[in-house]
């Protein structure tokens, strides 16, 4: 039982899970706030990922880089948004490596859980996997070229791309539970 209840705990502390009490825990509903505030700092974050990675990416990042990018790609092909989101998140977790900032990383770790949750529901959305497929296109080479602005900008758009798109699904639920 303890360790469910630590589970539980950091799941409340990540906002992921809401104690009822009387009533024990809840999956915590996804609000334009929480989205956010969340995206915000992972923008930041990822941001300050690819300009890094433009400095720092070596030979054998740039390899495990296309091998992901091309990995993503294929899961495309399926219908198992597990597996695509897994994918997607191996390919950012290359470039966050790629650093070498353990701050970065640690920060970027803290906040996986509640950056996953949002990801699944983008991935989620179908339509969208064609301009993911360009984003991480133009992310992977201006890493390569080591063009931080670009690398930068299309990180951002990557981010506000996310936002928007769920933040329509957010408001499409509303819609439909009224």
């Amino acid at each position: 039982r303890t360790p469910i209840r630590e589970a539980i705990r950091k799941l409340e502390l990540e906002g992921l899970v809401l104690m009822i009490p009387r009533k024990g825990a809840e999956v915590a509903e996804i609000t334009e706030k929480n989205l956010r505030d969340v995206l915000e700092v992972r923008c930041a974050l990822e941001e300050l990922a690819v300009q890094l990675a433009c400095d720092r990416m070596d030979e054998e990042g740039i390899k495990a880089m296309k091998e992901a990018s091309a990995e993503f790609c294929n899961t495309l092909d399926s219908d198992d948004i597990t597996r695509i989101a897994q994918a997607d998140v191996a390919l950012h977790d290359i470039i966050v490596q790629a650093t070498g900032n353990q701050r970065l990383i640690q920060l970027v770790n803290n906040l996986s859980e509640q950056m996953y949750r949002y990801r699944f529901e983008y991935i989620k959305d179908f339509s969208q996997h064609e301009r993911l497929v360009e984003e991480h296109k133009v992310i992977y080479e201006s890493i390569v070229k080591k063009d931080k602005e670009t690398a930068s900008n299309m990180a951002k758009v990557h981010i506000d791309n996310q936002k928007k798109a769920i933040i329509r699904q957010i408001r499409l639920e509303r819609e439909k539970n009224k």
